[in-house]
């Protein structure tokens, strides 16, 4: 006997099939941040495979070059012939990119995100929540914010190491871990959501229908990753993460391991989304020790609680701006590493040389602000006793002072990793470049200062360098402070002063706080001033026509010549080399320092190219954040 044809059940009464429909989802919200990633790098393509970047970014893809041996590196003599500045004006395509670029600087105050990684953010967090709650019946079924907290695991590792395609080749000179960090927070907090929302409601769910929780593998393990997972975040906490920085750093290391392990006992659907992550963190881990240094270097310990580390046979493998971590084999802080920004330029352009001309290699300082750099600067001081003053050179009978002895301090070994980041910005492409420094930000800007004048007064422009005038302005907290870089400052300031170098040079120093009176006399004619100015005001300076960058209207307070042992008219004459009428050829500003101060000089950025900054071919921006 015939029944007919069976019923067919509406769709919209069928169970919701999540093993089968909540993966679909993770792959589409991996389809999504790749395809916005992939954007990003079509973008910064074409100066991230320039053969400018690409020369330039291979110096350190193989990490430092250090000599065994101590052999002088041959100092070039200046050039003779100097050849000509190039035309500065920038093209209407190129100013036009710099002005739209510029709205991303935006920053709101009491934010720590500008415009453009807030953009960044909300576009990862929308993503996040589309996926998270379109077609599904998320209160009965919250299976897909479990997927979707696996399929986040990718972006939060790929975008915390050090190495990796991205920093190395893909977004261009100068993008590092440092400028990508904020999107491993941010998606790690996505993460959180993710694992938050799942385990809420299910707890919630078992609660309601009056189910165990604890009793099963399953429930149990969920419930551990879960709470390793908060432990993780908790830990990252900004205020936490700064007041204990190694406490933060082996919680972080001991507990995703962890959570890895509890979160592959929860759910067979784990594995195929952290076998990734490991592959990125092993090849990180891999490029960093093949990237891993032994050198001897010269630790000297200033008045004031900074320390510099002269490491004179490091003679290749990096460029101005970058950092090196270091690791000093010294105490009981072995295995502890500090980021630390390299002060000079490359030996065959920097226009620094240690004492008796010999060649100063790399320079590193540390300001003594926590318990492993104040561990650095008291050991710098202590007295070392050890009759090694002179050393026999190979193959001579000739003895000379060993390379080390020739710069103060007490000798030790450190372990260097890196070299990575870096300045985004040629600064020598643009005719007018800024430098703004706060405290210990001054270490990023000297090095950045040593390469424009290296290349264009040492060098003589030799690959069509357009810089005419560079402003190098620092904000301290004291006078005595002023003596650490004096020494350095000088040399730099001597090779622009030259008649040829055809570059107007001027370095202003501010002085924040009168903590310390009693310096002043040591300072002949350094205008003081009690509050620091803003960037806007000097950046305003710079666009004024006719400014003069070493009279009394700027607000800049101090030349070399105010400077400790400083009474070289001829640095004098070439740092106030007259009147300057802002030409076509763009603005560099680079700053380096504290958040506030980053903050302050990208909304001085943004507000100049909608007014004077487009006229002088736009106003481009570098910032490097010293924050943990």
């Amino acid at each position: 006997m015939s029944t007919g044809t069976p019923p067919v059940i509406p769709s919209d009464l069928l169970p919701y099939e999540s093993y089968t429909e909540d993966p679909k989802w993770q792959i589409r919200f991996t389809a999504m941040w790749c395809a916005a990633l992939g954007l990003i790098v079509l973008a910064a393509a074409p100066s991230a495979l320039s053969l400018r970047s690409i020369r330039e970014n291979a110096r350190g893809w193989l990490g430092l070059r250090v000599r065994g041996e101590y052999d002088p590196l041959p100092q070039e003599a200046c050039c003779t012939e100097m050849k000509p500045v190039p035309t500065q004006r920038t093209s209407k395509w190129t100013t036009a990119a710099r002005v739209l670029g510029s709205f991303r600087l935006w920053t709101l105050p009491g934010l720590r995100l500008n415009a453009g990684q807030m953009f960044v953010v909300a576009s990862y967090a929308a993503f996040v929540l589309v996926c998270i709650v379109l077609q599904v019946p998320l209160l009965i079924s919250p299976n897909r914010a479990g997927f979707l907290a696996l399929a986040q695991l990718p972006p939060v590792f790929i975008f915390a190491s050090k190495n990796s395609p991205l920093t190395a080749l893909l977004l261009g000179p100068g993008v590092d871990y440092t400028k990508l960090n904020y999107i491993h927070r941010w998606s790690g907090r996505g993460l959180f959501l993710g694992g938050v929302i799942h385990g809420a409601i299910w707890i919630n769910n078992h609660l309601v229908w009056d189910l165990p929780i604890l009793t099963q593998q399953k429930e149990g393990s969920g419930v551990a990753a879960l709470g390793v997972l908060c432990m993780i975040v908790l830990t990252s906490v900004s205020p936490l993460r700064r007041w204990c920085y190694s406490a933060f750093l082996v919680c972080h290391y001991l507990t995703f391991p962890a959570f890895f392990i509890t979160i592959c006992y929860h759910t067979t659907y784990a594995p195929p989304w952290i076998f990734p992550p490991l592959a990125f963190y092993g090849a990180d881990l891999l490029m960093r020790i093949f990237n891993w240094r032994v050198v001897a270097a010269r630790i000297e310990g200033l008045n004031g609680g900074l320390s510099l580390i002269h490491i004179p046979n490091a003679t290749a493998g990096w460029r101005a701006g970058q950092h090196v971590q270091m690791r000093a084999l010294i105490g009981g802080r072995v295995w502890e590493a500090h980021p630390l920004s390299i002060c000079s330029a490359a030996p065959e352009i920097t226009c620094l040389s240690g004492p008796d001309n010999e060649p100063i290699g790399m320079l590193l300082a540390a300001r003594a602000c926590g318990d492993w750099s104040r561990l650095l600067h008291n050991f710098a001081q202590t007295p070392q006793f050890e009759d090694d003053d002179v050393v026999e050179a190979a193959g001579s009978d000739v003895k000379r002072p060993a390379p080390l002895d020739v710069f103060p301090g007490r000798e030790a070994h450190l372990v260097l990793e890196g070299p990575y980041g870096g300045a985004t910005l040629r600064a020598t492409d643009y005719e007018t470049v800024l430098l703004f420094a706060g405290g210990s930000g001054a270490t990023f800007t000297l090095g950045v200062l040593d390469e424009i004048i290296g290349r264009c007064a040492r060098r003589g422009r030799a690959e069509g360098e357009r810089t005419q005038r560079v402003m190098w302005c620092w904000c301290v907290r004291s006078f005595g402070a002023i003596n650490w870089f004096a020494p350095y400052l000088l040399q730099i300031a001597n090779l622009a002063a030259r008649a040829d170098s055809n570059i107007q040079l001027s370095i202003h120093i501010f002085v924040t706080c009168l903590c310390d009176p009693d310096a002043v006399p040591e300072i002949p004619g350094c205008t003081v001033t009690e509050e620091r100015p803003t960037v806007g005001a000097v950046l305003a300076g710079l666009l004024t026509p006719g400014f003069e960058s070493g009279s009394e209207t700027s607000s800049a307070s101090a030349s070399t010549e105010d400077l400790p042992g400083s009474k070289d008219k001829d640095v004098e004459k070439g740092l106030n080399k007259g009147a300057y009428t802002q030409g076509e050829g763009g603005i560099a500003v680079f700053a380096a320092g504290p958040g506030s101060l980053i903050r302050e000089a990208g909304n001085a950025v943004a507000r100049s190219n909608l007014g004077a900054g487009r006229r002088a071919g736009g106003v481009a921006f570098c910032a490097e954040a010293f924050t943990v």
